[in-house]
């Protein structure tokens, strides 16, 4: 069962009123709490707060560690709506940011939850930047201390050793790919661990 169900279900028991009683407290219709109540559609926050209030329940939500995180989803469209404006560097910046807040996250000994590391349901469609998105995140999860799921392990290497942001001299390419993290060599991307980090 899921929460926003178990937890409306509670505590309408609890109230002691019917889905009916409780549709006319809330001004909510009793088939929407029952279809929420049988797991056939999430509710809204506002609609939760209405329906918990109807039963006499205080609704005071606290934010965990997990609320400044960013999903691969929303990086991968931050990094797409950067990439149609052809910056690049911002694209960057936008995956730096989503990385770091995961890493330091996971270092706090903190869970991630699931759609913080949740696949997009929509690629960036270009070969580099996903596999950039997903090699980071993965990078991200093993400073955590967590195993990368499939998906981020998955993406194509690229076909020749590439850093994001400007490209290396010889001298520079040799001293970078001595400090690039060996999830980034395995897909032929130069980074320092440094350059995840976040303030």
């Amino acid at each position: 069962m899921t929460l926003a169900a178990e937890t409306i279900r509670t505590a309408r028991i609890r109230a002691g009123i019917s889905q009916a009683a409780l549709a006319r407290r809330a001004g909510i219709a009793q088939s929407t709490i029952s279809r929420i109540e049988h797991e056939e559609i999430d509710p809204t926050w506002s609609t939760m707060q209405s329906l918990l209030a109807a039963t006499g329940w205080e609704i005071n939500p606290q934010p965990t560690s997990a609320a400044q995180l960013l999903s691969p989803t929303t990086v991968s469209r931050a990094m797409t709506e950067s990439l149609r404006k052809s910056d690049s560097e911002s694209a960057i910046r936008d995956l730096a940011e989503g990385v770091g807040r995961l890493i330091r996250t996971g270092e706090a000994g903190e869970n991630l939850p699931q759609w913080a590391i949740a696949q997009p349901s929509k690629p960036i469609g270009i070969p580099l930047w996903d596999t950039f998105l997903a090699t980071a995140f993965a990078y991200g999860l093993e400073r955590a201390g967590q195993t990368p799921p499939q998906w981020m392990l998955a993406v194509p290497a690229l076909p020749h050793e590439t850093s994001p942001g400007d490209d290396p001299g010889p001298e520079f390419r040799d001293w970078l790919r001595a400090r690039t993290p060996q999830v980034f060599l395995d897909k032929n991307i130069l980074s320092r661990a440094e350059d995840w980090a976040i303030a």
